[in-house]
């Protein structure tokens, strides 16, 4: 019996092992099977060595994207030969970086060789800061740490101002024209006192308050409402607040401050003394348990592991001791049905995914995940695959190497150019470098560029104006509109059209003009309340505006205003500054009161939050960006912040916390911030008579210009001609008595090239020719008007009248004998028919019809000689009086 068992069992193992085999063989034919069914690879796509394909493109690219390395192995890459455009790295793997990015202060090789010997002396004509900075030598000792560490300011004794200059009461240096001129330029206001005139006040409206800085206006409603809205938080002051109180939906803090009511006991102090969480008996509930480290007994309490299974009850109902249920290896079967890992636990089991994918709902399916949703995961173009995904660049921008998902501009070196209240500076991005390129502005606020020409135009809210200048000779300032005639908190330049754009505060308009001035058009001027920043996208012909009136809103319409809607009109309360990432396609505004910067898509769409803070964001003015970074002034910290366009982590500053003077507007100085662009108004003006402007591209099909006129000037029904608009001038109000008009002149319109009917008439008198004084502020473009001395208005007045009465004499003597001449004519062609062909057609400008004989002379210009005006409209003289409102 012995012998047969032991043969049975020796049969029985070889029955098992021949089983195994077999299964064995099967295993490796269904692995050799699958190797070879992944070994065929499209002709556009790499095999990877563990036979996973991957386009052809991402072989050699320095990125791993096969698993196993193989599309980046030394046998199949050879080492590139920078060009000589390029820095060769150092690490010996042909790494390549442009040759802008040496120096710049970040590593972009891998072994940081691109920073490696970098000098960073000053110049001669510069003070070197302790921090290593670089600033001009006459701001030393100029009571403002320009440096950011101080070391400017130190060992000052009583430097004294130059010759020309007022020393205020604190050691500021100002102009001496400015004494007693109505404005305190001095931050102490000695340079207004023991003057004849007082201060004069700025211009806040009746349901707003008037900070003690005089530039910020507030809404009144926002006294005593917990949150410091003027720079120096006088608004919040116990002596005018005495009895604060928070709103229902906020907490108040023991220093009667208020924050937001979801910020009390989060587990963080939003409050500067901590208030918001003391007194927290509630604890916020633990949404779930760590799956690799706890046990969830449920109700929100967890265990460690070890302690599951252990023959001891831990959970309150012994679910961590279950019966039949521990050390049972569900995983053993079928994988534990699990599509990727099974993990086998204590109790039961859970399934996971490899990289790149996660589970669907039914806990056991890896489904791919689409990393392109993740806001920043790309800097540019984000391409999602199955299980990854890939990073890729626009034109003018490279992948960085030491992080394949950045971009990097490949050429030029960005700075920002920052607009404080007396001067303009530069600041250097790459570098430690700060120099000054206008200076003695008198309330420099907003600021724009021409890349293409070096040309910056900023406005001045104390003069009214709005100049420009080279940027390397910025002190060689040319006035583009005349001062007092434009209050201009926000304004973009167009460069690819070459107009400035710019939001009016007193007049609540938002208007443009060329690049001289002498040429411009009120685009919105309905249902505006205060119009702050605005930022245009000439590409596509759009124009952003925000408005922090009493429905704060931020809009956009075409830049030849048409197409208007709003984009953003909910959670919104102070939105100061806005800019355009025209890369991504998105706008970005600062909320001054709500204390965060957001950002949307062009129509609004997709919004998001992108940093919260009552530190860095307390009175945010204005924000810019570039590549994966915004930048912003804050009134508070009178500073200029940098942060992560994405996340808002990193928050930085730029320059010296607590600055002199306020950061009014700031803009990245890079040739990428204004992409080139089809001028499609170059030629002949579009066919316009007057302005020529980009029109929203809205489809395929869309316009791309459209015409428009000046303030007193209507388009015609043909889309192109100007015409004096009768309508509006019968509108206007009577002239006072003390104003002068101007004298009449000869007026030469550009009509479209074509013929036209030489007429004559008393000359015409258009808008643009009269003085800014005799019209009204909102109907005149700024900078288009010319004043001529006259008589007084009386003299003026008779003469006008007799000459009103001389001239219908004249026109209806004209009339008489042009009829008696058509019908001599008429008799004469009747009786005397002429012999031959004739060409009759209908004149699209004159609506008349023509035979060959009349002679059409369209181009030519219309002077005092001229008998008829040069459209059906105007056959009747231009009497219109040019007038002034009251």
């Amino acid at each position: 019996m012995g012998l047969i068992r032991s043969f049975l069992v020796c049969q029985l193992l070889l029955i098992s092992g021949l089983l195994q085999h077999v299964q064995r063989h099967q295993a490796l034919k269904t692995y050799a099977t699958s190797i070879d069914t992944e070994a065929t690879c499209p002709a556009d796509q790499f095999r990877c060595g563990n036979g996973n394909c991957i386009p052809k493109l991402w072989r050699c690219d320095n990125e791993n994207d096969c698993a196993d390395g193989s599309d980046e192995a030394p046998g199949t890459c050879k080492i590139k030969a920078c060009s000589s455009e390029e820095f060769t790295c150092k690490n010996g793997i042909g790494e390549c970086i442009p040759l802008t990015w040496m120096c710049d202060g970040n590593k972009d090789c891998r072994d940081g060789s691109d920073e490696a010997s970098c000098n960073t002396t000053c110049r001669t004509d510069e003070f070197t800061c302790g921090n290593g900075r670089c600033i001009q030598k006459r701001w030393v000792c100029d009571h403002d740490n320009d440096c950011g560490d101080g070391t400017d300011e130190h060992d000052c004794h009583n430097i004294g101002c130059p010759a020309d200059a007022f020393t205020c009461g604190d050691g500021m240096c100002i102009r001496k024209s400015w004494m007693c001129d109505g404005d305190q330029d001095c931050y102490d206001g000695s340079d207004e006192k023991d003057c004849a005139a007082s201060v004069r006040p700025l211009s806040c409206s009746t349901n707003e308050f008037l900070c003690k800085d005089r530039i910020t206006c507030i809404s009144k409603s926002w006294l005593c409402d917990g949150d410091r809205d003027c720079p120096s938080g006088e608004d919040e002051d116990l002596s005018n607040c005495p009895n604060i109180t928070c709103r229902v939906d906020q907490f108040q803090c023991h220093d009667r401050s208020c924050i937001a009511g979801h910020l009390a006991c989060n587990g963080e102090s939003d409050c500067k003394d901590g208030s918001d969480e003391r007194d927290c008996r509630l604890a916020a509930k633990r949404q779930s348990c760590n799956a690799t480290i706890e046990f969830d007994c449920g109700g929100g309490q967890c265990i460690p592991l070890s302690k599951v299974c252990d023959q001891r009850k831990d959970c309150p109902d012994g679910e961590d001791e279950p019966a039949g249920k521990c050390k049972i290896n569900e995983c053993a079967t079928k994988n534990g049905n699990c599509m990727h890992r099974c993990v086998d636990q204590q109790i039961g089991y859970h399934c996971e995914c490899r990289s790149g994918y996660k589970l669907s709902l039914d806990g056991h399916t890896c489904v791919d995940i689409n990393e392109c949703e993740e806001p920043g995961a790309c800097s540019q173009i984000c391409i999602n695959e199955m299980g990854g995904y890939k990073c890729k660049c626009h034109e003018g921008y490279m992948k960085d190497p030491s992080n394949h998902t950045r971009c990097k501009a490949t050429e030029g070196h960005a700075s920002l150019l920052l607009a404080r209240r007396h001067d303009i500076r530069k600041i250097a991005l790459d570098h430690m470098e700060i120099t000054s390129i206008v200076n003695n502005t008198k309330s420099a606020t907003a600021l724009d560029f021409v890349f293409r020409t070096g040309m910056i135009f900023w406005s001045d809210v104390t003069t009214q104006s709005i100049y420009k200048a080279p940027i390397d000779e910025g002190n060689e300032k040319t006035v583009v509109l005349k001062q007092s005639s434009v209050t201009s908190d926000g304004l973009a330049v167009d460069w690819v059209y070459n107009h400035v754009y710019y939001t009016d505060t007193s007049k609540c308009t938002i208007e443009m003009t060329n690049f001289d001035g002498n040429m411009g058009a009120v685009l919105i001027k309905d249902s505006l309340d205060i119009p702050r920043s605005i930022a245009l996208d000439p590409i596509d012909g759009w124009m952003y505006w925000s408005d922090w009136g009493a429905s704060p809103r931020i809009e956009r319409a075409g830049m030849d205003g048409s197409h208007r809607t709003t984009i953003i009109n909910y959670d919104v309360k102070w939105p100061n500054g806005i800019t355009l990432d025209m890369v991504r396609k998105r706008i970005y505004w600062v909320d001054g009161k709500l204390n965060v910067i957001s950002s949307a898509n062009y129509d609004g769409s997709q919004r998001r939050q992108i940093l919260y803070s009552t530190e860095y964001l307390r009175h945010p003015f204005s924000i810019t960006t570039f590549e994966d970074y915004i930048y912003w002034t804050d009134w508070d910290k009178q500073t200029v912040f940098k942060a992560n366009k994405f996340t808002g982590e990193g928050v930085e500053p730029i320059t010296a916390v607590h600055m002199l003077q306020h950061p009014m507007v700031i803009h990245v100085y890079h040739a990428y911030r204004q992409p080139d662009g089809v001028n499609h108004c170059q030629s002949v003006n579009g066919h316009c008579s007057h302005l020529c402007l980009p029109a929203p591209r809205i489809n395929e099909k869309s316009p791309r210009i459209s015409c428009a006129c000046p303030a007193g000037l209507k388009l015609m029904a043909d889309g192109l001609m100007c015409v004096e608009d009768h309508i509006s001038a019968r509108n206007t109000t009577r002239v006072k008595p003390s104003s002068r008009p101007s004298v009449n002149s000869s007026v030469a319109l550009p009509t479209p090239s074509s013929t036209a009917t030489t007429v004559t008439t008393a000359p015409p008198k258009l808008p643009q020719d009269a003085p800014t004084s005799a019209m009204p502020a909102d109907k005149v473009p700024a900078g288009n008007a010319t004043h001529k001395d006259d008589k007084l208005l009386d003299s003026s007045q008779t003469e006008e009248q007799s000459s009103t009465w001389a001239t219908a004499v004249l026109v209806v003597g004209s009339i008489v004998g042009v009829i008696v001449l058509v019908g001599t004519c008429y008799l004469f062609i009747k009786r005397y028919p002429k012999r031959g062909n004739s060409m009759n057609f209908v004149n699209p400008t004159y609506n008349k019809t023509t035979e060959d004989t009349f002679s059409l002379e369209k181009n030519a210009p219309i002077d005092a000689s001229s008998k008829y005006a040069p459209a059906l409209e105007e056959e009747e003289p231009l009497r219109a009086e040019v007038i002034e409102c009251v």
